[in-house]
């Protein structure tokens, strides 16, 4: 789905590059837009909107939520590959026992680690 920045060239590729490194920066903050996304990257809000629909196919609302949702993943399948290594196959039980031994969420957790 995501789109391979090598594969471009000259300006769109600078640009998906600090576009992609602007929603990374700010991934945290719930409030992160594209009105805030336009400031950081210097960009009007049309030719924002029609290039990176030309080099992505998405809008700029679809892409930062396509990369919120990638990062939820990458965590989501972290948590799962901890609980795996570490010798738990129930999810529930794992969240259970992390949550009851550090008083808080495996996910949680990480937030807070961070």
């Amino acid at each position: 789905k995501t789109v391979d920045v090598s594969e471009l060239d000259g300006a769109d590729k600078r640009l998906l590059e600090e576009i992609n490194e602007a929603i990374e920066k700010h991934m945290i903050d719930s409030d992160f837009n594209v009105s805030m996304l336009q400031d950081v990257i210097g960009i009007g809000g049309k030719q924002l909107y029609r290039k990176m629909k030309a080099i992505t196919g998405r809008t700029p609302v679809e892409y930062i939520r396509e990369m919120r949702m990638s990062r939820a993943a990458e965590l989501l399948s972290s948590v799962s590959e901890v609980m795996y290594t570490v010798g738990f196959s129930n999810s529930s039980y794992f969240s259970k026992c992390f949550s009851k031994e550090y008083g808080m969420t495996p996910t949680e957790y990480m937030k807070v680690k961070r």
